[in-house]
């Protein structure tokens, strides 16, 4: 989705890494890596919603973490409407706001 762009310099800069929900926590934990690669200064993780035990395994990968929710049990349908987004939509949404 970067079409061919190099990710931007991050080192020594804070990072903020926001998703919309975290249930297994796979694809934040891969970008918390990415960012520990990169040396960014520090690595901020937010999210609307997440399950108590993922919650834990990001507090020990990044340097805060700010969760507004955390439902127990936690499943992942804890939006009242929700439909995946596709690349094709993520991207006209990039193109909106990079004009």
């Amino acid at each position: 989705m970067r079409n061919g762009k190099p990710l931007p310099e991050i080192k020594a800069r804070v990072v903020i890494l926001i998703d919309d929900g975290l249930a297994m926590g796979s694809t934040m934990r891969a970008s918390i890596m990415i960012c520990r690669k990169r040396k960014a200064k520090k690595i901020v993780v937010a999210v609307p919603v997440a399950g108590k035990g993922v919650n834990a395994d990001m507090e020990q990968l990044a340097d805060e973490v700010v969760v507004l929710e955390m439902p127990e049990p936690f499943y992942a349908d804890a939006y009242r409407e929700w439909h995946d987004v596709s690349d094709e939509e993520a991207l006209e949404i990039l193109k909106k706001w990079k004009r």
